[in-house]
């Protein structure tokens, strides 16, 4: 078996060297199995077992990410890819290439002789900024904080979105005209029947800078968009999400982000 993303184009090396191959048998773990130097992989089981699934993860950052240590006969719903927090800053990490595969073969194509595949690759994160536009003329000029929920902490080996609920707080800083942009959160796409809420907080003008983080006080809050549509997030996705303080309705704009860049002069 080989693999490539979900347009065809091989993987690049960084992900192959990250990459981990993971067998079940009928949705339990049976073995990690390794690549040959061309990165393929030859698996050899019992199709009298049952079905099998080759589960494959590669990352471009090992290190960004918290990978379940498989043991023997573990369901593969209860094995998780999950987000880290920085040790200093307390932020949540996802790597920006986090790639997920599975190939299933059936026990009687198991026992047919010799199956060739190809595991189809895909991008789980999605990739976030947010942009608020005249927050300080019509909120104040003081310190602000935007919290991004609605989303989970763990990817299962069967391709699920779980885990505990988590919030994103991205550092921001404003540039010119009075706009307000967020530094990129990398993160799982949003679980099915969940949305996206894009929250800002502040000081009260007479502590502003002086206050601590934590202590912002909540200003408002919004996860629809211009047609009353709860948002969400897909794999793969490259987003800006703008909020305009002057409109009447406070409700987020969702593009992509290079869409975006084409028509503003990033510092």
């Amino acid at each position: 078996m080989s693999q490539t993303d979900s347009v065809g184009n091989a993987l690049g090396e960084a992900v192959k060297g990250n990459m981990m191959a993971y067998l079940f048998i009928d949705g339990k773990f049976d073995r990690i199995v390794t690549s040959d130097p061309d990165g393929s992989y030859k698996i050899s089981y019992d199709g009298r077992l049952g079905n099998a699934s080759l589960v494959a993860i590669g990352s471009s950052n090992k290190d960004s990410a918290q990978v379940f240590t498989p043991a023997v006969g573990t369901d593969m719903n209860s094995m998780s890819v999950s987000v880290k927090r920085d040790s200093v800053t307390g932020e949540y990490l996802l790597p920006s290439s986090l790639y997920y595969g599975t190939y299933d073969i059936s026990s009687q194509a198991a026992g047919s002789g010799a199956v060739y595949g190809n595991i189809v690759m895909k991008n789980k994160p999605a990739r976030l900024h947010v942009v608020i536009r005249q927050l300080k003329q019509y909120f104040g000029d003081r310190d602000y904080r935007v919290e991004l929920s609605g989303f989970r902490s763990k990817m299962t080996y069967s391709g699920k979105i779980t885990g505990d609920s988590i919030v994103y707080s991205p550092s921001s800083s404003f540039e010119g005209s009075d706009q307000l942009v967020t530094n990129p959160i990398n993160t799982f796409p949003t679980q099915d029947g969940e949305y996206l809420t894009v929250s800002v907080y502040g000081d009260t003008p007479e502590s502003a800078g002086k206050s601590r983080a934590l202590d912002k006080t909540f200003i408002w809050d919004t996860n629809r968009d211009i047609d009353g549509k709860l948002v969400t997030l897909n794999s793969g996705d490259d987003k800006v999400i703008i909020v305009d303080c002057s409109s009447r309705k406070l409700v987020l704009t969702v593009m992509p982000w290079a869409v975006y860049t084409q028509h503003v002069v990033i510092p």
